[in-house]
């Protein structure tokens, strides 16, 4: 049992955190053995990105200057070229890097070699994770109860009716790609709350409409969508028809490996837009609406009695009013500020350091990876 004192909670103010084998036991004032000092920093939910290939984290940088076509045709044939050792060590660099940013919650969406591999990374990583698989591994990862669960991730919308029926008859989300006009109309039967799209910018008004209504998730990922081409991003058409989107940094490959800069785009091009859209809505995207979207509402997001206890501690926002800490945040917060980071009640990272993970050290074991698939 611990308690994360004094520290400013989100929504609440100035308040204690009980954690009791990894759940949010309280609220208040409260007190416990082990004490995390939390007097003058922000205490938040942790981030949930809803879309990342983590194997990906290798070649970070790589594709600033790499189209979406481009992308499909030569950087996802070379990944698929790694050892079980190489996906193993670019997945968990890659969690590290979500872990050491705040993002307690990732949706991975693998899909090299034998997906046992990225799964044990993921489990090696701390992180709390929905590993997404193809529908004929979906069997063996469907049980998973801890820290990693799973996900069906569909390949291409040709195998969305099969691939949704094995997603529900294991009670998993289906989560996939979409981008073409006519997609989402010629499965509009088949659309539920349990059904997670990735990107959607070319989708018809009436689809975006569909799927608001249907209550399916919808992420963004506005960084690469706005750096490779996929389009105008979706997020302010889904919220416009009643939907809530969620956010995803996707690729490290031309994008950061945080949530802080995908909020911020978003807002940015909101307002460019002259959508006067609050700053602190897009921090709801970041956490509980993608959680949310990847079927993990009840279970993390936000900060309430009995979810579990993913927090993490913010430093710079101690001299704002209550009513901007939020907005100051999606605004001007960056990966700096994170200083402490808890994932079911287990602190991962401690006073700006990493607890179990050795970030130099991991990105020097990719290093030839790297040269291996830019070559």
């Amino acid at each position: 049992m611990l308690v994360v004192r004094g520290g400013h909670v989100l929504g609440v103010g100035i308040a204690d955190v009980l954690v009791d084998d990894g759940v949010i036991a309280g609220i208040g004032s409260c007190d416990a053995p082990e004490v995390i000092d939390a007097a003058g920093l922000v205490v938040l939910p942790g981030f949930v990105d809803t879309h990342r290939h983590l194997v990906q984290a290798a070649m970070r940088g790589s594709g600033a200057d790499t189209p979406i076509d481009m992308y499909l045709s030569e950087v996802l044939p070379r990944v698929q070229t790694l050892s079980a050792d190489e996906v193993h060590a670019s997945v968990l660099l890659g969690a590290a890097e979500a872990l050491n940013a705040g993002v307690t919650t990732v949706l991975d969406w693998g899909h090299v070699g034998d997906p046992a591999v990225a799964h044990s990374a993921l489990t090696a990583s701390g992180i709390r994770a929905v590993f997404g698989v193809y529908r004929d591994h979906a069997h063996r990862f469907a049980g998973a109860q801890g820290l990693v669960t799973a996900a069906v991730a569909c390949l291409s919308p040709e195998d969305s009716a099969r691939d949704i029926a094995v997603a529900r008859s294991l009670g998993l989300v289906t989560t996939m790609h979409v981008n073409g006009t006519g997609v989402v109309a010629e499965m509009a039967e088949l659309l539920g709350p349990d059904l997670h799209f990735v990107h959607g910018n070319n989708l018809a008004d009436d689809e975006i409409k569909l799927l608001a209504a249907a209550g399916s998730g919808l992420t963004v990922t506005p960084v690469v969508e706005s750096m490779m081409g996929h389009g105008f991003p979706a997020y302010g058409r889904f919220a416009a028809a009643g939907g809530t989107p969620a956010l995803g940094v996707d690729v490290v490959i031309n994008s950061v490996a945080d949530l802080f800069e995908p909020m911020r785009l978003a807002l940015w091009l909101e307002r460019i837009h002259s959508v006067a859209r609050p700053a602190s809505s897009l921090l709801a995207s970041a956490t509980l609406d993608g959680a949310r979207a990847i079927g993990l509402g009840p279970r993390t997001g936000s900060l309430e009695v009995g979810k579990r206890a993913d927090l993490v501690l913010l430093d710079g926002f101690a001299h704002l009013p209550a009513d901007r800490v939020a907005g100051g945040i999606v605004a001007t917060a960056g990966v700096a500020d994170v200083r402490t980071v808890l994932v079911d009640g287990r602190v991962v990272k401690r006073d700006g350091v990493l607890v179990d993970h050795d970030l130099p050290a991991l990105r020097a074991s990719v290093r030839s990876l790297a040269r291996k698939v830019l070559a």
